[in-house]
């Protein structure tokens, strides 16, 4: 790993997530290891099925790990029971779902839908609504408040989401997909909300997403295959910076991760490349390990 785990404000530990279906068990998290600043703003890619969505949904306090570690912001999540869990999805993190729909309710305007999860705290109406409207302020929609979703653009839906979001000054942020279902030019401007969320409030961001370019727009990029983090990409420069547009100027690190159980996912075309099966000769010569087919 490549942040020391004192630094960490999320923190996942040899994670597994297994679903039971009818008579079959689908292992979709398998040993995961993560760890993220606070106020950092990472990426996470990877293919359907890698269990991207799994990870953020157990983040989130929607879902249990099967076993492993998760803390978030010193909170062991494995730990809490069900009041414990409603504390944290209402004060500690936000959700953004890729369906816009998910986060917004139909019959509320804009201001309505910011100022619902306030109502779960003891905050008066009057501090709620100058709350929602400061909110939809930061996400520059302070000229639609009184607009019901029907009325407002993909991009405006998808601003308003970050907002609900945001209502309750969660330390954390989670976004699955929030740009799927957006245009390339909307795509970068709610990215570049995002960067403005992160400078502005301090908010740790982890999005899940299946931008190409994404490796150009944010510090971090950790990619997860097969239910374990694989390989990390990240600026030799900023560390820490998230924007829409792609910066392909900035030179990009490349690292295989290593777990803390000495694992290390090798890709398998690279193997093929090798004639490399199901075993391999490991050795170490001059301060470098080789990797060597059986025979």
């Amino acid at each position: 790993m490549t942040l020391a785990n004192e630094n960490a404000y999320v923190l996942c530990e040899d994670l597994f997530k297994i679903y039971k279906i009818a008579d079959l068990e689908v292992v979709a998290l398998r040993g995961l290891d993560l760890e993220v600043r606070r106020g950092e703003v990472v990426a996470i890619v990877g293919a359907s099925g890698s269990g991207k969505s799994t990870l953020l949904n157990i983040l989130a306090g929607y879902d249990a790990p099967s076993a492993g570690r998760v803390t978030v912001g010193g909170k062991d999540l494995l730990q809490m029971g069900g009041k414990d869990v409603e504390d944290y999805r209402r004060n500690d993190v936000g959700f953004i779902w890729q369906q816009t729909s998910r986060n917004m309710f139909p019959y509320l305007t804009s201001i309505e839908n910011v100022a619902l999860p306030m109502m779960l705290t003891n905050k008066p109406g009057k501090e709620r609504q100058e709350r929602a409207k400061e909110l939809l302020e930061i996400v520059g929609l302070g000229h639609r408040l009184d607009h019901t979703p029907e009325k407002l653009s993909g991009g405006e839906q998808q601003r308003v989401a970050i907002a609900v979001a945001l209502a309750n000054d969660p330390p954390l942020l989670l976004a699955d997909e929030p740009t799927g279902e957006l245009d390339d030019a909307t795509a970068a401007e709610i990215l570049d909300l995002f960067g403005s969320v992160n400078r502005e409030l301090g908010t740790t961001i982890l999005i899940v997403t299946h931008d190409p370019d994404i490796a150009y727009k944010v510090g971090r990029v950790v990619m997860i295959r097969d239910g374990k983090m694989s390989t990390e990409v990240r600026r030799k420069v900023t560390f820490q910076r998230i924007t829409g547009d792609r910066d392909k100027e900035e030179p990009l690190e490349e690292f295989t991760l290593v777990d803390a159980s000495g694992r290390v996912q090798i890709p398998r075309d690279l193997l093929d490349s090798l004639k490399i099966k199901d075993k391999a000769r490991v050795t170490i010569e001059n301060g470098t390990v080789t990797l060597r087919p059986e025979e």
